[in-house]
């Protein structure tokens, strides 16, 4: 989910059942190119700066493929290969993505492992609301945030990207979006081969344990900077959610270049 996106669905979904007031925690940024988190294109302007002409892209999370619609058509000569466990979603995205020939999607979880997995589908704190479903998870509900993950539990398949892309002959990723409500490490690190091809990785960022196992920021990013990748830019909310843009190394230069 798109930073700016995120913080409006996490402002209605968190704190107006249970928290009170947005205001409560106060933006912030760290990094460079603070200009560019207005809207996803300018997001997109900034990853491009490290993009072939025509890259590969994972999304991980493609919802309703509102976000995998802009990526395919910022780079209409990519592949963006795009996953989206939830059955529900998958259909929307499957009709908002009709007709964009560089998109290939899948009805997937990815996972640290293969086979099936549960999906808590978010729906809201009455567990009623679709549109809430961007906070799906295949990990359960913390305990202090129950009320608010209510909706079903789906069966859903779950693949080891690593494993997934030998197979269907994927040799390298050059742009992760990953919007995994918290599996970012278990996924990352059970895929190091793909991992050491990627350029760019524009992830979500936690600060507090949403759900149960859930990736810390702290930890997600002292494991990309073990990697070989360095935060290049942050939006954030203090002490609660935001998104990250994280690049490797020996490409960082070229975010400065003219």
């Amino acid at each position: 989910m798109s930073c700016i996106r995120l913080m409006v669905f996490l402002c209605c979904l968190t704190f107006t059942a249970s928290r009170g007031d947005c205001e409560e925690y106060q933006s912030a940024f760290e990094g460079h190119f603070k200009e560019y988190g207005e809207s996803v294109d300018r997001i997109l302007d900034l990853v491009g700066k490290f993009m072939p002409r025509k890259p590969t892209i994972f999304e991980a999370g493609g919802h309703w493929g509102t976000d995998t619609t802009i990526l395919a058509k910022k780079w209409p000569k990519g592949t963006l290969i795009t996953f989206e466990p939830n059955p529900h979603a998958f259909e929307i995205l499957s009709g908002a993505t009709q007709g964009l020939t560089n998109v290939r999607k899948y009805n997937l979880a990815v996972n640290n492992y293969n086979g099936t997995a549960v999906l808590y589908v978010c729906h809201g704190s009455n567990g009623d609301n679709p549109d809430f479903e961007g906070a799906s998870s295949l990990l359960e509900s913390s305990d202090w945030m129950r009320g608010n993950y209510q909706g079903p539990k789906v069966e859903v398949p779950c693949v080891v990207l690593d494993d997934w892309c030998r197979k269907n002959k994927i040799p390298n990723i050059d742009f992760m979006w990953l919007d995994l409500e918290g599996l970012e490490l278990q996924v990352l690190k059970s895929s190091p081969k793909i991992l050491k091809t990627v350029k760019v990785i524009y992830t979500e960022t936690n600060f507090r344990e949403f759900r149960k196992g859930m990736t810390s920021y702290e930890n997600l990013k002292k494991f990309l900077e073990k990697s070989g990748f360095k935060l290049l830019s942050h939006w954030y909310w203090v002490n609660f959610q935001g998104n990250a843009i994280f690049v490797k190394k020996e490409l960082y230069p070229l975010a400065f270049a003219k």
